[in-house]
């Protein structure tokens, strides 16, 4: 697997692959936290502060980035694929880790799809083409579930996706779709900007969205500044 080649805080490698199953499964090191996927809508559900919020969206966009970009903006570049809440671990102190790196295509390879559709991008759906810019959509709807804690499903026509935009289209802000425990700090004008990013990279136009190093950056500025 490629993705043991690289070394960053903010990706998870495989530690190891078992064979003895009819589809091999990769062996991920451990994450006590488990995915950001259980602590947003699992039964278990934790209380998750803005700033844990804004550093678990920042530290993933970095992670996605430097995969996208490779060492120093040099490597080779490696594509997701299958951006979603369930390929995201946290650590004991919600730093997130970002997993499954090119799983897509081997899925696809295998006759096997298990890329969710509410995060796939519909160009990719369209072109059969991953590009970067899948990935930026993908990220931008694991926005929208930070800032909502509500799922993103294809069973009701991913309504969290189409409300969002709506919202944008007609200039509305997006305050009833923020989850009350972070809407309480009054912190509107930071959501908003969240929501901005979020509904940039959910353009249809993929030459209109952001790239990843983009939004990276643009959340790292919104995280410190709720830092300090």
């Amino acid at each position: 697997m490629i993705q043991v080649k690289r070394s960053h805080m903010n990706i998870s490698s495989p530690i190891g692959c078992c064979l003895e199953v009819d589809i091999p499964i990769l062996v991920y090191e451990f994450s006590s936290k488990g995915s950001l996927h259980d602590n947003l809508h699992g039964n278990n559900k934790v209380p998750l502060g803005l700033g844990t919020r804004l550093r678990i969206a920042a530290y993933s966009a970095h992670g996605l980035d430097y995969m996208l970009s490779g060492p120093s903006g040099k490597g080779t570049k490696i594509l997701h694929g299958d951006v979603k809440t369930e390929n995201i671990f946290l650590d004991e102190s919600f730093n997130p880790m970002v997993s499954h790196f090119g799983m897509s295509r081997l899925y696809r390879r295998t006759g096997i799809l298990v890329n969710d559709m509410a995060y796939m991008d519909p160009v990719y759906l369209q072109t059969d083409l991953l590009t970067e810019q899948s990935d930026v959509y993908s990220f931008g709807v694991v926005i929208l579930e930070l800032i909502s804690r509500k799922k993103a499903t294809q069973s009701n026509n991913n309504r969290l996706v189409r409300k969002f935009l709506e919202n944008h289209k007609q200039g509305r802000r997006s305050t009833e779709l923020f989850d009350k425990e972070i809407a309480v700090t009054g912190h509107f004008e930071l959501l908003d900007s969240l929501a901005g990013i979020a509904v940039e990279c959910l353009d249809d136009d993929t030459s209109r969205r952001p790239t990843m190093s983009d939004v990276a950056k643009r959340l790292f500025i919104l995280y410190r500044s709720q830092a300090n």
